[in-house]
């Protein structure tokens, strides 16, 4: 890998001089902690470890630098749902997808054969030529999972999570008033929205279901790895 990236940073110093652009001590700086790690960065991130090497720059150089990369094909820009912007390396020939944690905000790549192979036939048995496409698959990952302790309150789950309730707090009424919506213990359902002003919204056999910060406290879920029929 050291060699492909020696290889990249003479291959873009080269484009630099036949194009007129300035390729300064300060951007190779920038180029060569870009190329050094494996992870998405974001600009605040590429600068705290060029920091923690003890070169100082200029968040804006360092985004001029990083678009620059994007421009000439050393990195793409990604910008993940309700996320800051994000770069990654692109390397030529080489495709993945991302699964991002919804909960700390942590991407995985992976390439699968098989899912490419029917993304081609699809695109095939329906006449169509296929040029890019992106895999974005957003869910919680193995380590936000351990985290999380059984029977959290609804309020605290995430859009687009299926989840059981597995049982009710508060007074008869409160519970009853629960019931009456259909919301009752064993019950499988999905959060529609669980953040900003307003009530949470939830989805359960076909219907949405506003419920109030204060009341959705009173419902304790577990996650639904089967989510089952009555979803609907």
């Amino acid at each position: 890998m050291e060699r492909l990236h020696q290889y990249e940073r003479d291959e873009f110093i080269n484009i630099c001089k036949e194009h007129g652009l300035n390729y300064s001590d300060k951007r190779l700086l920038v180029l060569e902690a870009f190329l050094g790690t494996t992870q998405h960065l974001t600009i605040a991130a590429l600068q705290e470890h060029l920091e923690s090497q003890g070169q100082r720059l200029a968040s804006d150089f360092i985004g001029e630098t990083l678009d620059l990369l994007c421009r000439y094909g050393y990195a793409s820009k990604k910008e993940f749902e309700g996320q800051e912007i994000q770069y990654e390396h692109r390397h030529i020939g080489w495709h993945h997808d991302h699964l991002i944690c919804a909960d700390c905000g942590r991407i995985q790549e992976f390439h699968n054969k098989e899912i490419e192979a029917l993304q081609r036939q699809i695109a095939q048995d329906r006449y169509f030529t296929l040029l890019h496409h992106n895999m974005e698959l957003y869910g919680i990952c193995g380590e936000c999972r351990k985290q999380r302790r059984p029977g959290i309150p609804l309020s605290f789950v995430l859009p687009g999570e299926k989840v059981v309730i597995e049982r009710l707090l508060g007074g008869k009424q409160v519970q009853q008033r629960l019931a009456d919506m259909g919301l009752t213990p064993g019950t499988t359902i999905e959060v529609i929205k669980a953040s900003g002003p307003g009530p949470i919204i939830v989805a359960f056999r076909g219907s949405r279901i506003a419920l109030g910060q204060g009341l959705s406290q009173k419902v304790l879920v577990s996650t639904n790895n089967n989510p089952a029929k009555d979803i609907g």
